[in-house]
């Protein structure tokens, strides 16, 4: 944009996080400055306008017609930033350099420990970093370079590879050994359920089919809290297999129950996938997971 522009990169920036926050407070944690700098950001953008970009409301900041337009401009200023860095990042680094690798919180505690480990001894010109989310990472943003993904349908847009199964099993108590199995859970025992955000996952629906609401006793947000419920006695719990078998105090009762096998995918954005080093890593990530295999899928 020209220097006599009322607007520069900057501020749509702070409009968007505005807007995709709702609040001013949200926005400044998002862009790690203060609120009053923010706010101050705002009023000036606003008067170089001459029109209001928000008004406020009981939920929160809710954009005008104007700041619907500005929203409209950011988005497609932030992605054409990114789809640009995606093309030159990276193009003359050759096969060494950073690797952003995106995994769910219980595959990153679990899982990539030993993987990431072996890949660091084997390419020692790779640095990792590790970002654990459970929600999904944009590739497209370029949020992270690898994103690790539990699922059953990947997003087309993405290239990568099937590098395992996550097999889940029921888990229990190890002095809880003999108690039942998976086919026919035994009713007397507390289980460990998931609140409303995992209650609708697969998991949390062979748990409506097959456990009487009475017997569930706690519900965690995520795997890893039911597998620290489980571990501390709490109740039996259904987890994937390379966390049940993680876990020492844990027992698992049954096989591992068919339905809930998902695949495992490696994925990167297509124009991440032709960098070197990013194919080097996608590959040495692919070997190290295929030597856990039976962990991952309960027969190890």
């Amino acid at each position: 944009m020209s220097r006599s522009s009322a607007l520069d990169w900057d501020d749509l920036r702070i409009a968007l996080a505005i807007m995709e926050s709702g609040t001013l407070s949200g926005a400044a944690a998002a862009l790690h400055v203060s609120h009053p700098t923010l706010s101050r950001r705002l009023q000036l953008m606003e008067q170089r306008l001459g029109t209001r970009l928000f008004v406020r409301t009981p939920g929160g900041l809710r954009p005008t017609e104007a700041g619907e337009e500005v929203r409209a401009l950011a988005l497609r200023f932030r992605e054409e930033i990114a789809r640009l860095e995606r093309r030159v990042a990276g193009r003359d680094d050759g096969h060494d350099g950073p690797v952003r690798v995106t995994a769910p919180d219980a595959v990153s505690e679990y899982l990539l420990p030993g993987v990431l480990a072996a890949v660091c001894r084997a390419h020692v010109g790779l640095q990792l970093e590790l970002h654990v989310s459970n929600d999904v990472v944009s590739l497209a943003q370029g949020d992270a370079d690898i994103a690790l993904r539990v699922t059953r349908a990947p997003q087309d847009t993405l290239r990568g590879r099937e590098v395992g199964t996550v097999a889940m099993a029921v888990y229990a108590p190890r002095q809880w050994a003999g108690a039942g199995d998976a086919s026919a859970p035994a009713t007397a025992l507390p289980w460990v359920g998931f609140d409303a955000g995992l209650a609708c996952s697969a998991p949390g629906a062979w748990l409506a089919r097959n456990v009487a609401a009475q017997d569930v006793r706690f519900r965690a947000n995520t795997l890893l809290g039911a597998a620290q419920a489980a571990r501390t006695g709490i109740g039996c719990a259904v987890l994937p297999c390379f966390v049940g078998g993680s876990i020492p105090e844990l027992v698992r009762l049954g096989p591992p129950l068919d339905e809930l096998a998902q695949p495992l995918w490696l994925l990167m954005h297509e124009d991440v996938a032709r960098v070197p080093r990013m194919r080097r890593a996608s590959a040495a990530l692919a070997e190290e997971i295929a030597r856990v295999s039976g962990l991952m899928s309960g027969l190890g």
